[in-house]
């Protein structure tokens, strides 16, 4: 049976453009938009007007205290989309389409799977706009951004999964081929929306920047430290200890006593992009 996935993998990545079903087109074209210097806010505004669930995301968004200081709502989208600016429509309308793949029908045989990776995604993301915030070099909405998309790969293995459910009953063949398959997935994925090659290469390439010896670009440097935090955060002895090792770390200037204020400012980024979403 595992056999049989790994060829439909094989199939499905050959195709001319890599795509997860499921996720929302009006997303898909916006990121894409907003790839080309010439795109316009009414634009912009236009294309998210056609799905009123994005739509009232970004006007809830942009009436937001972290939006909208002065308290003076708006319920028009070129005004919304003015407010946040294009780097954050971007991400919104990313975390709009990631949300939508989680709750698809067609994905309900892996429903848990992809419960925990939007869980992981939202969390990473909100580590990395908290870090960007706190270390200079790297705009907020780029790190929360890359992020947000770490698990593209990972969702688009297992979308492929809930085609073939079987696979899932061996758990241990089914991660070596999640491990096989994900970073090459994510590259595809973020180069047909248009992403840029240093935000690509940040985000795919950031788990091994240390490993390869070689200095990475400050994006890379961030999601690696992210990726420390995330997954060592109920473990605060083993934390600090790879922190201190961490010559990513130590690029950015972590001494190690930011990391709560980053673990605060990060939950409450969760708590916000779940009230947006009304999650």
């Amino acid at each position: 049976m595992s056999g049989d996935f790994q060829q439909r993998l094989k199939v499905e990545f050959l195709r001319e453009e890599l795509s997860i079903p499921g996720m929302p087109e009006v997303a898909l074209r916006i990121v894409r938009r907003l790839a080309d210097l010439s795109a316009t806010g009414p634009e912009v505004a236009r294309l998210a007007a056609t799905d009123p669930t994005l739509a009232g995301l970004l006007l809830r968004t942009a009436n937001s205290v972290d939006y909208n200081p002065s308290v003076d709502p708006t319920a028009d989208l070129a005004v919304a989309v003015r407010r946040l600016g294009f780097d954050t429509v971007r991400r919104l309308s990313l975390v709009y389409a990631l949300h939508e793949v989680r709750e698809a029908p067609r994905y309900q045989a892996v429903h848990g799977r992809m419960t925990a990776l939007w869980q992981r995604s939202v969390g990473l993301a909100a580590i990395a706009r908290a870090m960007a915030t706190q270390f200079a070099g790297v705009p907020r909405e780029r790190a929360n951004t890359a992020g947000l998309l770490h698990t593209v790969g990972h969702i688009w293995v297992t979308a492929k999964a809930a085609t073939m459910p079987a696979v899932l009953q061996d758990p241990m063949r089914f991660e070596i081929l999640l491990n096989e398959w994900r970073v090459p997935a994510t590259r595809r994925l973020l180069q047909g929306w248009g992403l840029d090659p240093e935000f690509i290469d940040a985000v795919c390439d950031h788990e091994s920047v240390e490993q390869r010896g070689a200095e990475g670009s400050p994006l890379m440097d961030l999601l690696f430290v992210c990726q420390l935090l995330n997954a060592f955060k109920d473990s605060p002895v083993e934390l600090t200890r790879r922190l201190t090792a961490s010559s990513s770390a130590a690029r950015l200037g972590m001494r190690g006593r930011e990391r709560d204020i980053v673990f605060l400012r990060s939950a409450d980024e969760v708590r916000a992009v779940r009230e947006a979403l009304c999650d």
